[in-house]
């Protein structure tokens, strides 16, 4: 299933990302998994899902979706990798006028929309990000 509107996010296993630009930032710390490489993908950005995590359960947002081939599309995605080092990434013929990024993810992957394209309405309510780190100090 496609998913484009803001704030909407996958967690997975292995993924594959294509933006026309990825730029790679700082790390995060994810309660479960550790210390993720962080990537800013944008103009044009989708990831896609090729392997689900094992045991099928979100580790970083609740409303994460984690079924095989779940897609994200937008303007700019933010992308969380745990990887020591970052993964190659290729130059690809995308589209007729446009040449792209690619890279794929063969660790824990969290891709979370960051900005969605402006011809797309506004999802109203907006859908938000509920971390699984703050519900746990809520129920201690």
């Amino acid at each position: 299933m496609k998913h484009v509107h803001f704030n909407s996010s996958i967690e997975c296993a292995s993924a594959i990302i294509i933006s026309r630009k990825i730029t790679p930032s700082s790390y995060m710390v994810i309660n479960k998994i550790g210390k993720c490489r962080t990537f800013k993908c944008s103009r044009n950005s989708e990831a896609v899902i090729l392997k689900e995590l094992d045991p099928k359960e979100a580790y970083h947002n609740i409303h994460s979706c984690l079924d095989l081939n779940d897609k994200l599309e937008s303007e700019d995605i933010f992308l969380a990798i745990n990887c020591k080092k970052s993964p190659k990434i290729e130059l690809i013929n995308h589209t007729g006028r446009h040449k792209a990024q690619a890279c794929n993810t063969s660790e824990y992957t969290f891709a979370k929309v960051s900005k969605q394209f402006p011809n797309i309405a506004d999802l109203n309510p907006q859908k938000n990000i509920v971390l699984l780190e703050n519900i746990e100090l809520l129920e201690e």
